[in-house]
């Protein structure tokens, strides 16, 4: 068997072999290690968002309009969390001794899958913060994703459209043509669930939110 890298460990997702039975202490393993790196990307998001929110007023009156200030908000809020994925994940391919410049087309599609992944993970929170539940989100996003990566691997009809697969490379059509969700599929669902957060925070502030 092969042995994989920290970015596999710890970006590429759980990898589930069921030739013998479903090995549980593996597959929670497996899963702990997915949602550590998610964590520590939500509450650097968290303290950043926190940061923000002390010139917030004096923001929304210099944007002059509320969706205004929520597609600033939401696009910096944006690419703070891409910048710091991206940061842990170069982190991981320099313990495992590489460098950007000599990546992998493996550990390409680990990060293309994990960090668009994350982005909508990211819409998720930002429009949660909006609305006053910053303290719950990570949490909740997080149970979301063990929740519904289970689910996942407990029900073969719904294992396509649990979220909480389409992130990880070994639960991928790239790994695995047979069982995998197919990419495209993955990438087309995140990126309308991202929309979706960006759109209900607009929503939101029209109806009086956020005051």
């Amino acid at each position: 068997m092969r042995m994989w890298g920290t970015v596999f460990r710890y970006f590429g997702g759980v990898q589930v072999d069921m030739e013998f039975g479903l090995d549980y202490d593996k597959l929670f393993l497996g899963l702990i290690r997915w949602l550590l790196p998610l964590t520590v990307c939500l509450l650097a998001e968290g303290v950043w968002l926190e940061k923000r929110n002390r010139m917030e007023l004096l923001a929304r009156f210099r944007y002059g309009t509320d969706k205004r200030w929520w597609r600033v908000k939401f696009l910096r809020g944006f690419r703070f969390g891409i910048a710091v994925g991206a940061i842990l994940f170069c982190i991981a391919l320099a313990a495992d001794g590489l460098s950007p410049a000599g990546i992998s087309q493996e550990t390409g599609k680990v990060f293309l899958l994990w960090i668009l992944h994350f982005a909508t993970m990211l819409s998720f929170f930002m429009a949660l913060e909006l609305m006053g539940l910053k303290g719950p989100a990570p949490g909740a996003l997080l149970l979301l994703e063990g929740v519904s990566f289970l689910t996942g691997i407990l029900s073969g009809r719904l294992s396509m459209w649990m979220y909480g697969r389409w992130g990880m490379y070994f639960q991928s059509g790239w790994f695995d043509r047979e069982t995998g969700v197919p990419v495209f599929v993955a990438f087309a669902a995140e990126g309308f669930l991202a929309a979706v957060s960006y759109g209900a925070g607009r929503i939101f502030l029209k109806r009086g939110g956020g005051k």
